[in-house]
């Protein structure tokens, strides 16, 4: 079943999670794509504020790789540990028309985000959704997170993320756009700290 729909983020996220609490100390910010969770997951957009095209596929087994009109892919494994999976803007706002991703309950599952377009207005701020992402999940065991597709974007985070001295770091990413993610990551820990 595949379903869409146009969703607003804010803070430059949307999440993938159940009815528990989000634990925000447990996220993996490693591709800066999807950034998963002890369970749950984050969504990590171009822009900051506004609405992109999400769609949502839940399947039996894993689908084949099919990169046409995707600029970026990346696979990672989230856990469900109470009620429904399902993608919300991270403030209590989900899509109706999206499906559960979790439907043979709590436990593991493997998720495939592509996205495109989230290059087209860094930071910024969309009335009209300039992004588009598909989030495709099936039961499977944990395994490692895997980029399937590249950008610079992703290129970026994953040399901003590696285990490597701090003078490599400091010449793989712009100190604005480690800031920002920095910023980002802050506003999130905060706006869920004070619900």
């Amino acid at each position: 079943m595949t379903t869409s729909s146009v969703m607003f983020v804010n803070e430059g996220v949307f999440g993938v999670s159940g009815d528990a609490q989000v634990p925000m100390e447990t996220v993996r910010w490693s591709n800066g794509l999807a950034a998963p969770m002890d369970h749950g997951a984050w969504i990590l957009t171009g822009i900051n504020t506004g609405h992109v095209r999400v769609t949502a596929q839940c399947l039996d087994v894993a689908p084949p790789v099919e990169v046409t009109d995707w600029e970026e892919i990346v696979e990672v494994s989230v856990r469900s540990i109470e009620g429904d999976l399902r993608i919300n803007s991270g403030y209590d706002i989900t899509p109706d028309d999206l499906p559960a991703l979790n439907p043979q309950g709590p436990g593991w599952y493997r998720m495939r985000v592509h996205a495109s377009g989230r290059s087209a207005d860094p930071d910024g701020v969309s009335d009209e959704p300039v992004e588009d992402y598909l989030i495709v999940v099936w039961p499977q065991e944990p395994a490692e997170s895997v980029v399937i597709c590249s950008s610079k974007m992703i290129d970026k985070a994953l040399l901003a993320n590696a285990d490597a001295t701090p003078e490599e770091n400091s010449h793989a990413t712009p100190a604005s756009e480690s800031d920002r993610r920095s910023d980002v990551r802050a506003r999130l820990v905060r706006s869920l700290q004070d619900d």
